[in-house]
């Protein structure tokens, strides 16, 4: 698969896991730490880390790739500024959705639980994206030759009205 070695597919779980348990830990410490703010400024202040964070991550993990043979970018600017804030969403949905699994004690989670709560993050992140797509559009500007020429999804095809 593009010559990359097989291991680094595994070696990717150990890298998100990673980043969620450093997600965790910060989000933990942030919450003892302002536990005593009103909760408004507490929540504030928490969906402000996770954007934080989430970005950097995006960030960081979009310079790593920068150099890989098999990417190549329209706009190396706009995908490190704009781009990283597009891969951001993944985190800041899933970070919190993370934290949430064995958080209280005594409610202790069970794999069709977790299986759940993954596939709802995953349809989450998708509909941001589209909504992304629907009214953000492309992080670069698509030449019109190089846009697809049936706007829509593939199997809504508009049919020609009958007279």
């Amino acid at each position: 698969m593009n010559d990359v070695p097989h291991t680094t597919f595994l070696l990717t779980h150990v890298c998100f896991l990673f980043y969620h348990v450093v997600s965790n830990i910060t989000l933990r410490r942030l919450k003892a730490s302002i536990s005593n703010l009103p909760e408004n400024i507490q929540l504030l202040l928490k969906a402000s880390w996770i954007l934080a964070l989430s970005y950097f991550i995006a960030y960081l993990e979009t310079v790593a790739i920068s150099n890989f043979p098999y990417y190549d970018f329209v706009d190396r600017a706009s995908m490190y500024k704009i781009g990283s804030l597009f891969y951001a969403i993944y985190f800041i949905v899933s970070f919190p959705m993370f934290l949430r699994i064995d958080e209280k004690p005594g409610d202790l989670w069970d794999l069709p639980r977790v299986a759940i709560d993954a596939l709802g993050a995953a349809m989450l992140v998708t509909i941001i994206l589209d909504l992304w797509r629907l009214f953000l559009g492309p992080i670069v500007p698509i030449p019109e030759t190089k846009q697809c020429l049936q706007p829509g999804l593939p199997w809504f095809q508009e049919h020609p009205m009958r007279v």
